[in-house]
């Protein structure tokens, strides 16, 4: 038994779990298919299988999920492995924080994009036409488990390297010197991520939550490259070519730096380097003016606007980032152009 599987049976037995429900997808499930077969010879386990890929964070799918808890009749006692990726722990974390107006759970995440991100801080949904997290809740979970960082050598390039836009996220937010390090990447391989990036990530997150747990302003540092990200996804996602939510937050990164050289919030010096080390390893694409006008529609609708206005975080440089700044629309659409 390894020492994910044995923590999370010691962290079982503490809270005299009777029953158990795992949610993957069904690229996850393929891969692992007898992961928890000993866990399961203790506790009676039910598995949950959902498609692959962000498609599924939809109330479809967590219509589904909940019809088949009651199926199984689950009382407010059973408890939710959320076994995936990003969009696992999501939708999984949603459904647990809905059935039966809340049960127990917690998350195993199988991506580095879920262990630094997704798995951590408490923040669950589903997308509703194309808008990202549009419907959610916040709810923690249980416990945390010890990331298994051998997940990631089953993980395809695309899936990598969408967990390393959020990791070069949480550097520029609050850790300059991973920043220093990413940048000596060359390539990007599993061998690559080091524990102790990982470790950093979840310690800079779990800082902040701690301080905004309920997202009301110091929390939303954590969304530096998502406001151009989200939109990104959405409008790949109405295109019919979906791109991995990391790869869109490297490339929300880029835009957003562009973004406050240019208002004069950040040093060229700074912008400039996070644009080298997304260029390095991403595919930026040009986009046409219709849909530079259909991203500035999509950032409209971000979940962080107030008062009509779009909000960005504030990067003043690597390491030094404060929530909220509003910028007006036709410098937002510039840096895209």
């Amino acid at each position: 038994m390894n020492k994910l599987v044995a923590e999370l049976q010691h962290q079982l037995r503490e809270r005299q779990v009777r029953q158990l429900v795992v949610i993957a997808d069904a690229t996850v499930s393929a891969l692992y298919p007898h992961y928890w077969d000993e866990l399961s010879q203790e506790f009676p386990t039910i598995f949950m299988e959902v498609p692959a890929g962000d498609a599924s964070k939809s109330l479809m799918q967590a219509e589904r999920l909940w019809q088949q808890l009651l199926a199984a009749r689950c009382d407010r006692d059973v408890f939710i492995l959320n076994f995936g990726g990003g969009m696992v722990c999501d939708l999984g974390g949603f459904v647990a924080a809905t059935y039966k107006r809340g049960v127990r759970f917690a998350n195993c995440p199988t991506t580095l994009l879920a262990m630094i991100d997704a798995a951590v801080g408490g923040k669950n949904g589903i997308n509703v036409q194309h808008v990202k997290n549009c419907v959610g809740t916040f709810c923690q979970p249980e416990f945390e488990l010890p990331c298994d960082l051998s997940f990631l050598h089953t993980l395809p390039e695309k899936e990598l390297l969408s967990g390393f836009g959020e990791l070069m996220k949480y550097a520029i937010i609050g850790s300059p010197a991973l920043f220093c390090e990413l940048e000596a990447l060359e390539r990007l391989t599993p061998g690559h991520i080091q524990p102790e990036w990982v470790d950093e990530c979840i310690s800079v997150k779990h800082e902040i939550v701690k301080r905004d747990p309920y997202d009301l302003l110091e929390r939303h540092v954590l969304n530096s490259g998502h406001t151009y990200g989200h939109a990104i996804e959405s409008l790949f996602a109405e295109e019919g070519r979906p791109v991995a939510h990391g790869e869109a937050v490297a490339l929300g990164l880029l835009y957003e730096s562009r973004l406050m050289a240019q208002i004069g919030q950040c040093a060229q010096a700074d912008a400039s380097r996070v644009e080298r080390m997304v260029r390095r390893l991403y595919h930026v694409p040009a986009f046409t003016e219709d849909e530079v006008l259909r991203l500035v529609d999509f950032m409209q609708q971000d979940k962080k606007n107030r008062d009509g206005h779009v909000h960005f975080v504030q990067m003043r440089g690597v390491g030094d980032v404060s929530p909220d700044c509003r910028v007006a629309l036709d410098l937002c659409a510039k840096v895209i152009r």
